[in-house]
């Protein structure tokens, strides 16, 4: 079924999310307060630029909310697709506000969802689908459908929780990998290096779950006893992360943070990336033992 769906902000995002979606056959409209912005990213994705919000979202089946991560902005641009649009589903790409506070300034709560891309929102395959307090099964379905036809993952939570699922276990490596390196147990080089070379690769092709399995949970039934009464219990961020927040070291986008970067490390980081994830494709295509087990994309609660 080809939807008509309006991306409501241009930023790499939205930019990324309109491409997914042209690419699947969708007739997409493009909104950006930043005209050149909402003209390239339609181009991009084949589909056309709107001045407006009203002239995106008319006649729109699917609404999908690319705006930064400001409560009040989002709130105020979900407001005027309720005025401009009273049917379609609205999808909010947020990955760090409570859905149910964007679902409270809302005249019909029942037509949010959360659709959590994931940067680049055309490289990497999983988005979370988060419902809201009165969004409806068949609401989330739908979304899920949508998504898995237009080649992504979805994995479709039972309810909202603070950070979903990725930003949580991402949360939680963050905290203990910034941790040791405060402790001075080893540098961001060396921590970098175990993951990209150790639990990285294992990781692209088995998640925790089954990582556990593959070694036993006798053992980690050991291993989890030992290490977990000593992992770090921060409750808020670094020092060794707010500081440099604070002194404009905010990584890639400013060119430096732990590390240097220079204004391509974007663009490179996006292509091997896309590069790792197509061989991991072809490897799974090669072994039956995949054959049959549920995916991410069917929808189930995680």
């Amino acid at each position: 079924m080809v939807e008509s769906i309006a991306v409501l902000g241009a930023g790499i995002m939205g930019a990324g999310i309109a491409r997914v979606l042209g690419r699947a056959g969708h007739d997409v409209r493009v909104f950006d307060v930043r005209a050149d912005a909402a003209a390239r990213a339609a181009e991009s994705a084949g589909g056309s630029p709107c001045d407006s919000v009203e002239a995106a979202v008319d006649g729109a089946t699917i609404v999908l909310e690319a705006a930064p991560e400001r409560l009040e902005l989002k709130r105020a641009l979900l407001a005027e697709v309720e005025a401009a649009n009273r049917e379609a589903i609205i999808a909010s790409n947020t990955s760090s506000i409570d859905v149910a506070a964007l679902a409270a300034g809302m005249r019909d709560p029942s037509r949010l969802v959360i659709a959590h891309f994931f940067n680049p929102a055309d490289t990497v395959p999983l988005v979370e689908v988060v419902p809201g307090p009165a969004t409806p099964q068949a609401t989330v379905d739908r979304m899920v459908a949508l998504l898995a036809e237009a080649g992504k993952a979805p994995v479709a939570l039972a309810e909202q929780v603070e950070g979903f699922i990725a930003n949580r276990l991402q949360a939680a490596l963050y905290r203990e990998a910034m941790h040791l390196v405060e402790r001075g147990v080893a540098t961001p080089e060396q921590v970098d290096a175990v993951v990209t070379a150790g639990l990285g690769p294992r990781w692209a092709l088995a998640g925790p779950f089954e990582v556990m399995d593959l070694g036993g949970l006798d053992v980690w039934t050991s291993v989890t006893d030992g290490i977990f009464p000593t992992l770090s219990g921060a409750s808020a961020a670094p020092a060794m992360l707010r500081e440099r927040a604070a002194s404009g070291e905010l990584g890639a986008k400013s060119g430096q943070g732990f590390f240097a970067h220079d204004a391509d490390a974007p663009v490179r980081f996006a292509a091997r990336l896309a590069a790792l994830l197509e061989a991991r494709v072809q490897l799974d295509a090669t072994d039956p033992a995949l054959e049959g087990r549920g995916s991410a994309g069917e929808g189930s609660p995680t």
